[in-house]
């Protein structure tokens, strides 16, 4: 009988335990689902914050392209405007150097026919020479812009009082070529 009573005892004693067990065991994993709860939720926050990041980055991204574009095309519409600008110039340049050279050649004649430097053709001439220095003058101020503009010209011109014929056509050729490809790229 004291065994039975034993014997009892201890199966009360291990049910009672294997009961608390599963209460501890069912509350554990209650908390154990909470906490993934938890992280699940927390990851799903931490993913839409990232996503929420790149897509912000993207946009900004995107934005500084999008000026970067912007702003080329405005340079490349400003120099094809004064490309449009220096192109007549140019020519022009190449017009009146043939007056230039006879100017010169009246100076150099003048000092030997004196009746040759009052005569109203020289000073139509000499008017004719002062105007070629005038657009050569806008000429250089304007092959400067374009530079500035970032258009590549190779100016054939180092000294822009000695220009020659064949180094004026050379730019006014090149001014031509050049505008008709930024043309092409508006």
């Amino acid at each position: 009988m004291l065994m039975e009573l034993l014997l009892g005892a201890a199966v009360g004693f291990l049910t009672g335990l294997t009961t608390a067990w599963r209460i501890v065991a069912k509350g554990a994993a209650h908390a154990w689902l909470e906490d993934l709860r938890d992280r699940v939720k927390v990851r799903k926050a931490d993913r839409r914050k990232k996503q929420a990041i790149n897509h912000a980055k993207l946009d900004q991204q995107l934005a500084a392209e999008a000026a970067i574009v912007e702003a080329e095309r405005k340079r490349v519409r400003r120099a094809h405007s004064e490309l449009t600008r220096t192109l007549p110039l140019a020519n022009e340049a190449v017009r009146t150097h043939t007056t230039s050279n006879f100017v010169r050649f009246l100076a150099g004649a003048s000092q030997s026919f004196p009746s040759l430097a009052s005569s109203s053709e020289a000073d139509a001439e000499l008017e004719k020479f002062n105007h070629h220095r005038a657009v050569i003058e806008q000429l250089r101020r304007q092959v400067e812009k374009l530079s500035s503009l970032g258009v590549d010209l190779k100016c054939p011109i180092k000294d822009w009082s000695e220009a020659g014929s064949i180094d004026l056509r050379t730019l006014a050729d090149q001014v031509d070529k050049v505008t008709k490809g930024y043309a092409l790229k508006i």
